[in-house]
């Protein structure tokens, strides 16, 4: 049992903190319904160092610890693809966060996922929020994880449009050959792709009553938001889409979405289409279920999930 609570589901977080990472972190280690035996980051939204540092001042603030272990730099085989532009030079809406209150674990994220599936072989979930190449590096490095883990939820994709190209959604653009290996893992997946996360999207109203609360965390991602506002406002969007804070209370609450079963494939290839999920949802092809892609969600239900467990910290 580790130190954020007794029970619930056992998850390692792999991610990019990244605003919506930041977000999810809260929300995982306030939940009594999740226990996570530790977080993993890998370069996305902002380089290695800045995620990783990020990563453990989120997890002080709130009062917690768990190992926080430095993954991967960049992607497997293509350049590496930042998000500054949406989420802030430091990766968190430049607000500046506090000095960690504990240090980084000296394992690798590969390691460190082997280590942790191995002790908990069938009774644990990856919760993946950033590009995957932590996950394929464990998957290829360490056999025995495909085994052990019992399955990834995961935000990227789309079984339609794209976001950081018209095709790809960021995460799976950022290493789709790493994204690649983990759909052809055999570990069973749950897609949360930009078809639900761009309709997780928080209001205006909806922030200004976290920030009411007057408490530290709500305040804290009320400040980062306004950088993702900027961003979400320029593209015409009528709220914030909160994509891995969604995937996050998916895990917590599979009530809140709808899955079509179907097996996706990513193009690794393509001029136009490089790192398209390809969800084949009428099963034309004839290839094997390899996933749950998520397609309808409760949007209420999930900001309202949200804003108690950003709330439950003192």
């Amino acid at each position: 049992m580790n130190k954020n609570g007794a029970g619930g589901r056992n998850i390692i977080i792999d991610c990019d903190p990244g605003i919506d990472d930041a977000l999810a972190i809260f929300m995982a280690l306030a939940s009594s319904r999740l226990n996570v035996l530790g977080i993993t980051t890998v370069a996305g939204n902002v380089n290695i160092s800045h995620v990783t540092r990020n990563a453990l001042s989120l997890v002080s603030l709130t009062g917690k610890q768990v190992p926080v272990c430095r993954g991967a730099s960049g992607p497997f085989l293509v350049p590496r693809k930042e998000g500054g532009h949406v989420h802030g030079e430091n990766g968190v809406g430049d607000v500046t966060l506090p000095i960690p209150s504990f240090s980084e674990d000296s394992r690798p994220a590969a390691e460190f996922i082997r280590e942790t599936a191995a002790a908990n072989s069938g009774n644990l979930d990856l919760v993946a929020i950033g590009p995957l190449t932590n996950v394929a590096a464990a998957l290829v490095m360490y056999p025995s994880v495909k085994r052990d883990v019992r399955r990834i939820i995961m935000m990227g994709g789309a079984a339609g449009f794209g976001n950081v190209t018209p095709a790809a959604e960021f995460n799976i653009y950022a290493d789709p050959h790493a994204a690649a290996a983990v759909f052809q893992s055999g570990i069973p997946i749950d897609m949360y792709g930009l078809d639900v996360t761009n309709r997780a999207l928080i209001t205006e109203d909806e922030i200004a009553s976290l920030r009411a609360t007057g408490k530290t965390i709500p305040l804290l991602c009320c400040d980062m938001l306004r950088t993702y506002a900027d961003f979400y406002h320029s593209v015409g969007f009528s709220g914030l889409a909160l994509h891995d804070p969604f995937a996050l209370a998916c895990a917590i609450d599979e009530s809140l979405v709808e899955f079509r079963e179907c097996h996706v494939a990513v193009e690794t290839q393509g001029t136009l289409t490089r790192g398209k999920t390809v969800a084949d949802l009428h099963g034309v092809t004839g290839k094997p279920v390899n996933a749950r892609v998520a397609l309808e969600l409760n949007r209420d239900g999930f900001i309202s999930l949200m804003t108690e467990l950003l709330c439950s910290y003192d």
